[in-house]
């Protein structure tokens, strides 16, 4: 069997160790298609060591390869392959805000794709290091990516499920954009001060307007933003109701500024 290690290096903190013993704890008790499998995990070695099971690309690089891919490619894109992906995280979400679990890092990094080829493609939740009980209210103790975040994570240190929708909308984003840094122009100090003043993430290139609708209220008031149940409907209606497109910039041809003009729509989803 081939699987995957996560270790810590030799000189790690009692902390480190900490967090790792509680991601295994926590890691144990989830059973998900979409959610990334503990397989065994040894603390009487030095280091440490959590056993995963193995798969092939984390989502951000599997993206990014895409952009070098030709149309004549097995493994190249198209829009249904981008929304599969959006439909396996949203499952994996809807499975820890059930259990009532905040991950607190979702981004495209932290999810793994089983395979490249699309009849094989699973995409799973992984790296819970950051992962708390909703019930838990010692978030604030942790340097998180703050292009992910939420205005009230930033300003007050809030963490929860609405807090997770916010990040799921930015990993939609990353995802409908083949792995663009959010927020790429600005620097992360620049990034809060946007974001607290009202600035939210341009649609991207490839994005359809209702899944772009979809992300602008995951980045509303905390309040109004939908949960992942409501997230998960709106991106199946979605995908039964919209023309298949090949990813590929060459064949679009994209500008700076680009606009996909190529999709038809034949429906609009609700929120």
């Amino acid at each position: 069997m081939s699987v995957t290690i996560k270790t810590l290096s030799k000189n790690a903190s009692t902390r480190e160790k900490t967090k790792l013993q509680q991601e295994a704890k926590l890691m144990n008790q989830l059973q998900h298609k979409h959610v990334l499998k503990l397989l065994g995990a040894c603390f009487e070695s030095d280091p440490p060591l959590l056993v995963f099971e193995l798969m092939e690309v984390d989502l951000l690089n599997y993206l990014r390869d895409s952009n070098y891919m030709q149309p004549t490619d097995s493994h190249v894109l198209y829009l249904q392959d981008l929304l599969s992906m959006c439909e396996d995280v949203a499952q994996g979400c809807c499975y820890l805000e059930e259990l009532y679990l905040v991950h607190r890092n979702l981004e495209c990094r932290n999810c793994l794709v089983s395979a490249k080829n699309r009849e094989d493609r699973i995409v799973k939740i992984g790296d819970f290091g950051f992962a708390k009980n909703t019930f838990e209210h010692d978030y604030q103790e942790d340097v998180l990516s703050i292009r992910w975040m939420s205005p009230e994570s930033l300003i007050d240190g809030i963490y929860n499920s609405q807090s997770d929708v916010w990040a799921f909308g930015v990993l939609m984003w990353e995802i409908m954009s083949l792995g663009q840094q959010p927020y790429f122009t600005k620097s992360n100090t620049e990034v809060v001060n946007y974001v607290r003043g009202g600035g939210r993430l341009p649609k991207p290139f490839y994005c359809p307007d209702p899944l772009y609708e979809l992300m602008l209220r995951c980045w509303s008031a905390a309040a109004a933003r939908p949960n992942f149940k409501v997230c998960l409907e709106n991106i199946v209606t979605l995908r039964s109701n919209v023309d298949n497109v090949i990813i590929n910039n060459e064949r679009i041809g994209l500008t700076a500024e680009g606009k996909l003009t190529l999709i038809l729509f034949h429906t609009h989803i609700t929120v």
